[in-house]
């Protein structure tokens, strides 16, 4: 779908909601305890109106033509920044503690955290 100059009336006019599906009271009294939520009467009232713009939203995504557009993981193109592996020697224990604060017995030694 190509947006052009003098043309955004009629997609907006194309991709507006046609008929939401309208959801339930016992539907949102169902989300709002899955989601652990406590709403009042009041509230139902305002989650059912939101959810169901939510929901028109979101018919209104899956109208797009979306056929000649390139699925993407990512919106900038990511590459591998890391070096390939190499196989190498181990430094030897002595030289693995040369800069640690403390050893104990060819160990590192920490604080302990856990009592």
């Amino acid at each position: 779908m190509a947006f052009q100059k003098g043309h955004a009336q009629e997609i907006m006019a194309e991709l507006s909601p046609k008929s939401s599906p309208k959801l339930s009271i016992e539907e949102i009294k169902k989300v709002a305890r899955l989601a652990n939520l406590k709403i009042s009467d009041g509230e139902v009232q305002r989650m059912a109106a939101n959810l169901t713009d939510i929901l028109g939203h979101i018919e209104q995504l899956n109208r797009i033509d979306t056929s000649d557009v390139e699925p993407t993981s990512h919106v900038l193109q990511v590459e591998n920044v890391f070096r390939e592996d190499a196989v190498a020697q181990p430094f030897e224990e002595g030289r693995s503690l040369d800069n640690a604060p403390a050893k104990d017995k060819g160990y590192f030694s920490v604080p302990r955290v856990i009592e």
